[in-house]
């Protein structure tokens, strides 16, 4: 249990760190915007090449591609429904936050932290489904239902976006790779390694830096919903896993561990991109954060879940 503690809390001191370095003025303005660039541009693809090449990869675990999807579909589609009367601004909040979960900046390195590198291709292919909305898709989805104004060619824009990230091409040469019986090169593995054991640090690290602790009283309420809304299908998802998948326990800790993890940092983005309220986004964001640390430990504590 000790050790545990320690490494979480490391993980919060590098948040911490993160934030306040960003408000202090030292590092300059746009560090997060270059950090973030390195993270999902070099690290993040880095550590999923790592995973991949490091694990016995088995065909069944395809099957958390397909289940990350439909957990993402399962929420947005919930919420597509539930705020159909809403006013444009609040239904590009909830559309936009309530599903996608950070697997690559936050829940990764927490598996990193925790299990055998060979167990971390379990939390990959959950963020493979994952980034289908993550990448694109909730924007795409979201320009159209909730839009203003009509939006041409929403279809080709989430593909080119979903297509133009680096960690998603990545998961498509790997996926393709396992399914060929092809194994990553040892070569690559040993190269991607320093890169890979780089992103825990810079994903916390950048997660501090765009944290957003500011919010106006009288959006609480739309806060709430939206925290309390995600709380429900994070508790209604890890059911699912525990007691329907059929897959070895710890597999099913890790994606556990994938369906606690926060809201996705493309959220307040793709807010903003819809002319949402992305500064609510942000301190959402940073709400789900704190969420995610207490619950991820608590799930590491309750199964006795490091190897």
């Amino acid at each position: 249990m000790t050790t545990v503690l320690i490494k979480v809390a490391a993980f919060v001191s590098i948040v911490v760190a993160g934030y306040y370095a960003g408000r202090s003025g030292k590092l300059g303005r746009g560090t997060g915007n270059v950090l973030s660039k390195i993270v999902f541009n070099l690290t993040l693809p880095c550590a999923v090449i790592h995973a991949f090449g490091a694990a016995q990869f088995t065909p069944d675990l395809l099957w958390l591609v397909v289940v990350a999807a439909a957990f993402n579909f399962a929420a947005y589609g919930a919420m597509l429904v539930a705020t159909r009367h809403s006013e444009h601004a609040s239904r590009v909040f909830y559309l936009c936050n309530i599903c996608g979960y950070n697997i690559g900046c936050f829940a990764l390195p927490f598996v990193q932290a925790f299990f055998p590198p060979a167990r971390a291709v379990a939390i990959c292919l959950f963020d493979a489904g994952n980034s289908l909305m993550m990448s694109g898709g909730t924007y795409a989805l979201t320009s159209v239902v909730a839009s203003e104004k009509p939006l041409e060619h929403p279809v080709c824009l989430a593909a080119k976006r979903l297509f133009s990230s680096v960690t998603v091409d990545a998961y498509l040469v790997l996926v393709a790779m396992a399914l060929l019986h092809v194994p990553v090169p040892a070569a690559i593995v040993q190269f991607t390694e320093p890169m890979a054991n780089a992103n825990a640090f810079l994903a916390m690290f950048m997660l501090g830096l765009v944290t957003n602790l500011h919010v106006d009283a009288q959006k609480v309420g739309r806060l709430v919903r939206l925290l309390s809304a995600r709380l429900a299908f994070n508790a209604l998802f890890t059911a699912i896993v525990l007691l329907a998948l059929p897959f070895d326990p710890s597999v099913r800790i890790i994606v556990c561990m994938g369906v606690w993890a926060p809201i996705g940092a493309m959220g307040p983005v793709f807010t903003m991109w819809c002319h949402g309220d992305h500064g609510l986004a942000g301190f959402a964001n940073a709400i789900s954060v704190i969420v995610a640390i207490v619950a991820m430990t608590g799930i590491v504590l309750a199964t006795g879940a490091m190897g």
